[in-house]
């Protein structure tokens, strides 16, 4: 056992907040049905107890391989095994000192699973306003002496992508022992397929149904949830029909077999007919009315992680030479700090595992005030072909004081002097003010550090996307990006459709007048929020958007794509 301890440790770190660990099935001594009673996840030692409040525990069937899954929460869980089994809950870790164990989760109603239909799925999910009392940890399992065949996610509350998973060939999970019984009973069950798309819906129903004691030998349908028998084959097919959009139908299915009670199962809101048609596609390619200098591009801001002797970034491979000239840490810490350092090094060949850089290898390290440019002695070449790797994170001038890392979602593909480049997890749990820069590095996945590296010749234009869908009743967002330093202004205009590329001081027009909205902003980077009138009479109505720039000390403008929004339900 060892690594951290996600989701169990006594932290505040937003990667703690949502995580998944995903058991194979065959983890599991069983080729039949079964009722879990019990989980306990292993502790790496002593476990003095504590808590933490509004925690959501969810258990269900993963339809990936334990090696396959993504960061793609929802798609690691089968919504028709999801089972809510603590909701909001307040979680205690009061367990007996050096009993080994971190939680003790003991299910008053058991769940029934599989094993040889997928991976048990464990999903916790603490919100950010948690409270954390006390002191625990667990034990993560997977190494080449004791394989594990399980894997991990992890990121912050209420969002649908994980920051980062770890899927090994030796597995990464927090050990855990599962009791369970064998499943004795009726349990009614069943697929559907589709279970979505345009009215008339053709719907076809395959019972999956389990008993201990022998065939089932009724089925009683509800398509609708009217409480009214639709059939009562085994397989059945039905018709859905609908007028308006996103219509939702729950689907119930009773049996019997000639031993157990009767055995009812419904899945809710299971059947979508016309699936909202909100769309929002970008069009076009954002311009400057000259080139503007910018660092290379960082994923947007996700949280800030904060460690006494940890220090976040991310590493790629040069696709060609290219000249770096200076170096920022996003201060994004609240209340901002004063201070910030950073190391970058440059290796003629890529590691594939932990290394420990020479003092030739570190090319710059150095601790300045923060929100500035910090600028070597003279510019720093990385050939093509070289490993190029940078850390930095800000914090206070006193000793030991904590870095504050500013995250967003790894493996992110941005650009380097016109070249694509994808930026991966660079870590390092160490005092890099104490080492500079020489102490063990960590090439990984998960999310990174971001960290501002400005290179010579290196230029972006604005962008522009949307948040959310454009669906009556919503309120979408609008999320504009200069691209570029020195910008103090922004302006979002809404136009009555797109417009060829036209020349203008600003940069190029890709919005037809006339303007029926114009928003200012005093910034260069925002998401502004469009609430959408729940109006059916809005239906199929288009919308079109750009945003406008303005770095007036240095006569720097720039304007965006444009986005094109398509009013649906």
């Amino acid at each position: 056992m060892g690594g951290n301890y996600f989701p169990f440790g006594n932290t505040t770190s937003a990667n703690s907040q949502h995580v998944q660990f995903i058991y194979s099935g065959k983890e599991i001594n069983a080729t039949y049905p079964i009722l879990i009673t019990r989980l306990r996840f292993h502790s790496t030692g002593a476990c003095p107890g504590g808590a933490m409040t509004q925690v959501t525990i969810s258990l269900s069937t993963c339809p990936l391989a334990w090696n396959a899954i993504t960061t793609n929460y929802a798609g690691n869980m089968t919504p028709a095994t999801t089972v809510v089994v603590r909701k909001n809950a307040t979680i205690n870790f009061t367990v007996t000192p050096g009993a080994g164990w971190a939680y003790d989760l003991k299910l008053a109603t058991p769940y029934l699973y599989d094993p040889t239909k997928g991976g048990l799925c464990f999903d916790w999910h603490r919100q950010p306003t948690s409270v954390i009392t006390g002191g625990f940890v667990g034990g993560m399992c997977g190494n080449a002496t004791n394989p594990l065949m399980g894997s991990r996610t992890y990121g912050a509350a209420n969002t649908p992508t994980a920051a980062g998973l770890t899927a090994s060939a030796n597995g990464y999970a927090c050990g855990a022992e599962i009791t369970f019984n064998p499943a004795k009973g009726l349990y009614s069950s069943f697929s559907a397929k589709p279970t979505e798309g345009n009215s008339p819906l053709k719907v076809q129903f395959t019972d999956t149904t389990y008993s201990s004691a022998g065939p089932v030998t009724s089925w009683a349908w509800d398509f609708n949830n009217d409480n009214v028998i639709d059939s009562k084959v085994q397989n059945p097919t039905y018709v859905y029909s609908a007028k308006g959009w996103d219509t939702y139908f729950s689907v119930s299915l009773t049996t019997t077999d000639k031993t157990h009670p009767s055995s009812k199962v419904t899945y809710k809101d299971f059947i979508r007919v016309n699936p909202s048609t909100a769309t929002a596609v970008d069009y076009g390619k954002g311009s400057t009315n000259k080139p503007a200098p910018s660092p290379i591009g960082m994923p947007d801001y996700t949280y800030t992680y904060s460690a006494s002797a940890g220090v976040r970034g991310y590493y790629f491979t040069a696709p060609a030479q290219f000249i770096v000239n200076g170096f920022e840490a996003p201060n994004t810490f609240v209340p901002p700090e004063t201070d910030q350092t950073v190391t970058c090094v440059v290796l003629a060949t890529p590691p594939t595992a932990q290394f420990t850089p020479t003092a030739a290898e570190v090319v710059y390290h150095a601790t300045g005030k923060a929100n500035a440019i910090m600028r070597p002695a003279k510019p720093i070449i990385v050939p093509k072909g070289h490993f190029f790797g940078v850390l930095g994170a800000c914090h206070a001038p006193t000793a030991a004081s904590p870095f504050r890392n500013s995250y967003g979602n790894g493996e992110y593909f941005t650009t380097v002097n016109s070249h694509k480049i994808q930026v991966k997890r660079l870590w390092m749990n160490a005092d890099s003010r104490l080492n500079k820069g020489i102490g063990p590095m960590n090439p990984s996945s998960g999310a990174i550090g971001r960290v501002f590296v400005h290179v010579i010749g290196n230029t972006s234009v604005p962008g522009l996307t949307t948040g959310g869908k454009p669906t009556l009743g919503g309120k979408p967002t609008l999320d504009y990006n200069a691209g570029f330093s020195g910008a103090i202004g922004s302006m979002v205009i809404m136009g009555a459709g797109r417009l060829p590329a036209v020349k203008t001081p600003f940069g190029n027009l890709l919005v037809r007048p006339p303007f029926y909205m114009t928003i200012f902003a005093a910034n260069d980077k925002g998401s502004l929020p469009i609430p959408i009138p729940n109006d059916a009479g809005l239906t199929g109505l288009t919308l079109n958007w750009q945003s406008v720039h303005f770095n007036m000390k240095d006569a720097l403008y720039g304007t965006s794509n444009g986005t094109e929004w398509f009013i649906g339900k």
